[in-house]
């Protein structure tokens, strides 16, 4: 008799003390009842593929490719899939324990207390998501994972505050539901030359009133969602592929390949051809400034002082 597979499973990728990144695929279709879970530790999850809802003490979003799910440590949470495109999904989770984030805030000089995370989730924030896939495709080497845990919290955290922790009004279901279709409808077509008036128009509403209800809902304009759509797919490409970098502009839907690479240096913080060599420009300043006052996960030695003149 062959057991039937569980709903969710996760796969243990790196771990070192206090942290630990895991691929998480949920086999849960629209009809699946709702699962009530408690975050262990502090969370970063990116969806990589699927749509899914989630629900926590700070608010609730319906998370699809690229967001960010966002948990504190201890609190309660809920995901369903009542907006589910019925396949599924599949997330790569960056946990820390207390003791972890704590000398992580401490390294940022972030007052942040125990509750972190203001918000339940964040829409796609590129540099976040190149930082995630190169834990993939770079393996369990050296401090990667501590580097790579420092940046993306700080990253985080910069965004929650520079939005505000948390949305000012909760918009009605009724301008959710177009909002997604909206932002579903630009993932499709984010390589198009796209115009907003065609957007709105699948939507069935006018494209002052998609600017309003798009952001009040998602927390960007359809026009940043569109940027970090295009960006996302050079991530991928740039890490998955040789193509040369005008390609991958091109293909992605950029008409310019100037602008390409002036988003892409200002979002990710290096060109497209420094991060396709590995640089690590898309740490940020973050992991500059912790390793200038030693630094490190728990467990891990800091650098040795120089030696006195």
């Amino acid at each position: 008799m062959t057991t039937p597979a569980l709903p969710r499973a996760y796969r243990p990728v790196q771990r070192h003390r206090g942290l630990h990144l895991a691929h998480c695929r949920c086999r849960d279709g629209r009809h699946a009842p709702p699962v009530d879970e408690r975050h262990s530790a502090f969370s970063v999850t990116w969806v990589q593929r699927g749509v899914f809802d989630y629900r926590s003490p700070v608010g609730q979003a319906v998370l699809g490719p690229g967001w960010l799910m966002l948990g504190n440590e201890g609190e309660g949470y809920t995901c369903s899939h009542e907006h589910s495109l019925g396949d599924g999904d599949d997330c790569l989770v960056l946990g820390l324990s207390g003791e972890a984030m704590e000398g992580v805030l401490d390294a940022l000089g972030d007052a942040a207390g125990r509750r972190v995370f203001g918000r339940a989730a964040l829409p796609p924030v590129p540099r976040v998501a190149a930082l995630m896939q190169a834990l993939l495709a770079d393996g369990d080497e050296g401090f990667a994972l501590e580097e790579a845990a420092l940046a993306v919290v700080g990253q985080v955290r910069r965004t929650l505050l520079a939005r505000g922790e948390a949305p000012a009004s909760r918009p009605s279901p009724r301008q959710v539901d177009l909002a997604l279709a909206a932002a579903r409808e630009i993932e499709r077509r984010a390589a198009e030359p796209l115009s907003l008036d065609a957007i709105a128009a699948v939507v069935g509403v006018s494209a002052f009133h998609l600017m309003r209800l798009f952001r009040s809902s998602l927390g960007v304009t359809p026009h940043q969602y569109l940027i970090r759509m295009r960006l996302l797919h050079a991530v991928r490409l740039l890490g998955d592929t040789a193509r040369p970098v005008t390609d991958i502009a091109y293909e992605t839907g950029w008409q310019d390949l100037s602008n390409f690479i002036r988003s892409f240096q200002r979002e990710m913080g290096c060109s497209p051809r420094a991060f396709r060599r590995g640089d690590r420009g898309m740490l940020g300043e973050d992991v500059a400034d912790a390793a200038v006052v030693g630094v490190t996960a728990p467990g891990r030695p800091g650098p040795a002082p120089a030696p006195s003149a």
